[in-house]
């Protein structure tokens, strides 16, 4: 086990000071560590990934480049000549004050491409898959609505309409109307051309845009609902309050508004878009920083490629969630698994009113563990074995076993093959561990990566008008799903 030093991003969206548990949790685990309280401190990065390396508390060595040198080496990568090893996964907490961008991620196939083309703005070849456990209330925007409630909502908001173009949402209405499957070609075919409409008229029309917001948050005053609910009402209040006149204020009369409490938890995969809108969560996401922004935010918009990214997928809130499977030999972990490779989490907690020890499940992978509450000592206990070596057990990174006291704010590293329990908690303990069977990307070529000049770059994707133009098929194994 290795005790991490970890990286904390002050993006502009989080949680001033005291107020954020990413400052609060990282102030409990980084002794040196002093609040700010006009920053905002957003996310807690717990990985190896070069935007936010984690590095090893004893020697300040990157925990990739100890990965790349460690006897777990051959477990984690392909290639044993690296001078840096990466895990599949990013582990995050995250405390969100105002609304992030409305944005998408690429799949495999999609951000090798985008990397290609225009490596200032995507900086490496992987996808980002994500999910987000609640610690909090959490809001979030996530993927288009059912097709029912789009159709309703072009009915109750004629600014909506203005927006997409008429034809356009003519032609997704009978489109939704007389086609059985919602998911067809040509119902997802027309979604697309309302949301290319409606971008590019951000792109070319922004003070008519700023107009039709006006007319939204009239429309809303009013009494204006259409399918939302009085929650979202307030939420899209917030975002013209936010972002005045940004077209990301009428996302939710298309997106899904979500709100889960504490303990529940969603998953999303490359091509869906999203925004998340307030609250505090963990979140595992693939090993990527590739993300294609369409609306609220001063950063970076990519209406092109993301036009031509999303999927256009219309399917309810709950097709996103992700229930607790509860271990039937470990009574102290939940697990939750999404249907992707890049990582899975599990929930340990432990009550020193019925128990003072757990033992979690042995894993022939690596993993990161953080502590958000509890006092106890983490412990191994022994060794995997494995058939999947030719070792009749994994070897462990030190020949002693360890044990160390932990308490909030601890972050650790734990290697393939090692048995490990809580033991003689003091206090109730609330852990989360992400870990994954697959080996890290590749971002040693981040090191050489040249500067294209803006006139040299190729055009990211050909749009035409085609029908067809703009769906992608959901991926299977390239987005990471199995």
């Amino acid at each position: 086990m290795e005790r991490l030093e970890c990286h904390v991003k002050e993006y502009a969206w989080g949680k001033y000071g005291d107020n954020s548990e990413v400052a609060r949790l990282y102030a409990a685990g980084h002794k040196r560590f002093n609040i700010g309280q006009n920053v905002p401190y957003a996310e807690l990065w717990m990985g190896t990934h070069p935007d936010g390396p984690a590095k090893l508390a004893k020697c300040s060595t990157k925990l990739s480049s100890f990965l790349a040198r460690s006897k777990s080496a051959s477990f984690l990568s392909n290639n044993n000549a690296k001078n840096d090893v990466h895990l599949p996964f990013i582990m995050k907490v995250m405390s969100i004050r105002t609304t992030l961008s409305l944005q998408v991620h690429p799949t495999k196939e999609q951000a090798a491409r985008l990397h290609e083309l225009d490596p200032i703005h995507y900086p490496d070849r992987h996808h980002k898959p994500e999910l987000a456990y609640a610690l909090t209330e959490f809001q979030l925007l996530c993927g288009f609505r059912p097709a029912d409630q789009i159709a309703e909502n072009l009915q109750a908001f004629p600014c909506l309409r203005a927006l997409m173009g008429e034809k356009n949402c003519l032609r997704l209405e009978n489109a939704i109307a007389t086609e059985e499957d919602k998911q067809s070609l040509i119902c997802r075919t027309a979604l697309g051309s309302c949301f290319r409409q409606m971008m590019n008229l951000a792109r070319d029309k922004p003070d008519l845009v700023e107009d039709l917001v006006d007319e939204l948050i009239e429309n809303l005053n009013d009494g204006t609902r259409g399918c939302l609910m009085e929650e979202t009402v307030r939420v899209m209040k917030k975002m013209n309050v936010d972002f005045p006149g940004d077209v990301g204020v009428f996302s939710p009369l298309f997106l899904n508004h979500m709100i889960l409490q504490p303990g529940e938890c969603c998953y999303y995969a490359a091509e869906e878009l999203h925004a998340y809108l307030s609250g505090e969560c963990v979140e595992c996401v693939g090993c990527s920083n590739n993300t294609i922004r369409a609306a609220m935010t001063p950063k970076f918009i990519d209406r092109d490629a993301l036009c031509e990214v999303l999927n256009y997928r219309m399917s309810s809130p709950e097709s996103y969630m992700i229930p607790a499977n509860q271990l039937a030999d470990f009574p102290n972990v939940e697990e939750y698994a999404p249907d992707c490779r890049d990582f899975q989490l599990h929930k340990v907690t432990v009550d020193p009113k019925k128990c003072r020890s757990a033992l979690m499940p042995p894993l022939e992978c690596a993993s990161i563990i953080v502590l958000v509450r509890g006092k106890a000592y983490l412990e191994e206990i022994g060794e995997v074995g494995t058939s999947q070596t030719s070792n009749s057990d994994i070897c462990l990174e030190d020949s002693d076993f360890d044990r160390r006291p932990v308490t909030r704010g601890d972050i650790i590293y734990i290697p393939p093959g090692i048995r490990l329990r809580f033991t003689d908690c003091t206090e109730f303990v609330e852990a989360y561990r992400t870990f994954s069977y697959e080996t890290g990307p590749d971002h040693e070529n981040r090191k050489i990566v040249q500067l294209v000049p803006p006139e040299k770059l190729k055009p990211r994707f050909e749009l035409t008008d085609s029908e067809e133009s703009g769906i992608f098929e959901v991926e299977a194994e390239c987005d990471g799903c199995l």
